[in-house]
């Protein structure tokens, strides 16, 4: 597909959509899947984590992506939420490696923290979506860290 074509194409979409609601989007674009989450740093002191995420994008054209937003949760208790403006864009039928802040609630990540050492399990669920040119597109995933990954991940990126 050229540029031209890409623009022409991506026109029309935004042109249908602005009249019709966003229904139409998840129609002619899929939304980015979430292949893997990595915790890369964490400080208690600024409540903040940052994760490494590769998101896959499935569409035959490149998604550009404005905006990313979001709630993590770690054995059914909410610990933190994404609201970050963003310049990327997703090549398309790509991968890509990208760093999310996450801003943590420390009450609540000190539940969590007590209910996996209890559990001796952590179960997690990311919802999100990312606002796009042409619209909101939503994506969740979940998964489940081993006690050696939580510790490892913790103790390797620990910042005081």
């Amino acid at each position: 597909m050229t540029l031209l074509n890409k623009f022409v194409f991506l026109l029309i979409l935004s042109v249908l959509t602005a009249g019709c609601g966003t229904g139409l989007i998840k129609t002619f674009v899929d939304a980015p899947e979430v292949k893997k989450i990595e915790l890369k740093t964490f400080s208690m002191k600024d409540q903040q984590a940052i994760f490494e995420v590769l998101l896959y994008n499935p569409n035959s054209f490149s998604v550009p992506i404005t905006k990313m937003m979001g709630d993590i949760v770690l054995n059914k208790i909410a610990i933190g939420n994404i609201d970050v403006e963003s310049d990327i864009a997703l090549e398309s039928h790509a991968t890509q490696k990208i760093s999310v802040p996450i801003m943590l609630n420390y009450k609540a990540l000190v539940k969590a923290v007590k209910n996996i050492f209890k559990l001796r399990q952590a179960q997690y669920t990311f919802n999100g979506g990312v606002m796009t040119s042409v619209g909101e597109l939503k994506f969740s995933t979940k998964g489940d860290l081993s006690m050696k990954e939580l510790i490892s991940s913790f103790f390797n990126n620990i910042r005081l």
